[in-house]
């Protein structure tokens, strides 16, 4: 699906950590439901405790590591979410084989596609060494008994008080829903209170970080285009009507940033902050985003939380600060009328007028629930409407005017071809 990627090996100089950016993103997918809080990250520190306590060698370390961090990203429909929360699952592998093609798509962590497609197999005295005739990987059923104990810990407030009943649970199904190899090492583990205090710490983060495989793993401009692009999958498969919004905001805002004269590394930056500019909307139930009518006022103050929650969590990534404001600013107005910072133009980066440019622009293209795409020449006189009125930027918007060909070529293109990518997502992940 990386068909639109731009070679920037010049620019390789410019690193982030891999684990910061795992971590946002799993932060970003536990968005989904409160309810769950930290599922993901709790699942991974459990598995990787008593990955460690196993020994196991450094492949199969990572790759417990890495599928438990994503191993509900295929959860992405609200309901589901809340499915998880039962000890007694129903109808799991749904979301576990959508999170699989997810995850497939990444060359980065397609290695873990097969332990996520798996990781509610129960291993039925060993039957669960199989599934669907295909070999279920080993580590998926210690992904499988980490999820039930995190689920079993969720809401307990004397949780050395109740390691025991959670013990004795788990012990109870040894053989039948789990492997006994690992509930053997886990009823080892969890003999130490700092297991069971680790899972609620107010520091996981960099708890975790001192698990990581990975934490000195960093990745160059161009492999984290790779990842925002991924991101913007995860946030567009939610809906059929904004599929393509993200990669549409993010080639308008770099074509116009081009013709701006930035240079080579923020044209590329500012791609990522369009890829990335709406991570927040996980936030919000997918009926809102797919409702025909208008929405309530309560239902839109909640909607207009999505792009703090953005910058909430791309602001714990150093040395993504700038894509972390141009991408949480796409809302924001020169009057101080956008949100959620109600910043002035005095206090507005040229990245960040240039990403509520695009954003208006894509969007008004773009069919929605409640309208259909207006014509490039329409969204034009929206967009010197708004900046008559002091809300966008005069000169963004003559840049955009003046290129419109090059931006449309590369807008329709690009989205013409994440289309067809999700479509045949969309198929693979409604298949039986």
């Amino acid at each position: 699906m990386y068909n639109h990627q731009v070679r920037i090996d010049a620019l390789s100089t410019f690193r982030i950590h891999l684990f910061d950016m795992v971590c946002a993103l799993s932060t970003a997918l536990d968005l989904l439901d409160p309810a769950l809080g930290s599922h993901q990250k709790r699942t991974c520190l459990i598995a990787a405790q008593i990955a460690r306590n196993m020994a196991l060698n450094d492949s199969d370390y990572q790759d417990v590591f890495g599928a438990a961090i994503f191993h509900d990203i295929g959860a992405i429909g609200l309901q589901d979410r809340l499915a998880l929360l039962d000890f007694e699952e129903h109808d799991a592998h749904a979301h576990a084989h959508m999170g699989a093609l997810l995850l497939s798509r990444f060359p980065g962590f397609d290695r873990y596609a097969a332990l996520v497609r798996h990781h509610h197999i129960q291993w039925n005295y060993g039957a669960g060494a199989l599934f669907e005739g295909e070999t279920v990987p080993l580590m998926s059923h210690l992904i499988y008994l980490a999820d039930r104990i995190e689920v079993l810990a969720q809401g307990q407030d004397n949780i050395l008080g109740a390691a025991p009943g959670i013990v004795e649970q788990i012990c109870d199904a040894s053989g039948s829903k789990f492997h006994p190899l690992f509930v053997d090492a886990f009823c080892k583990t969890a003999q130490q209170e700092s297991f069971w205090l680790d899972i609620f710490s107010r520091n996981l983060d960099r708890i975790l970080m001192d698990l990581a495989p990975f934490d000195n793993i960093d990745l160059d401009l161009d492999q984290m285009l790779q990842f925002a692009q991924f991101f913007a999958l995860v946030i567009d498969s939610r809906s059929h009507f904004t599929a393509t919004h993200s990669v549409g905001v993010a080639i308008t805002a770099e074509t116009i940033a081009r013709h701006m004269q930035m240079s080579e590394q923020e044209c590329i930056k500012i791609r990522m902050a369009g890829y990335l500019h709406d991570l927040g909307k996980l936030a919000i139930p997918s009926e809102y985003i797919e409702r025909q009518g208008t929405l309530g006022e309560q239902e839109m103050a909640r909607v207009r939380s999505h792009s703090y929650l953005t910058l909430d969590i791309l602001g714990a990534i150093k040395g993504l600060e700038d894509v972390a404001e141009w991408a949480a600013c796409h809302h924001e107005r020169l009057d101080g009328s956008g949100y959620p910072y109600h910043r002035t133009g005095a206090e507005l980066t040229l990245g960040s007028r240039i990403m509520a440019v695009a954003d208006v622009y894509t969007a008004l293209t773009e069919d929605r629930p409640y309208r259909p795409g207006l014509s490039p020449a329409a969204v034009l006189d929206n967009l010197h409407e708004l900046a008559q009125q002091g809300k966008l930027d005069p000169q963004v918007i003559a840049t955009l005017q003046a290129n419109l060909g090059d931006v449309e070529t590369a807008r329709v293109r690009a989205q013409n071809q994440e289309g067809m990518d999700l479509i045949e997502f969309w198929q693979l992940a409604t298949q039986s």
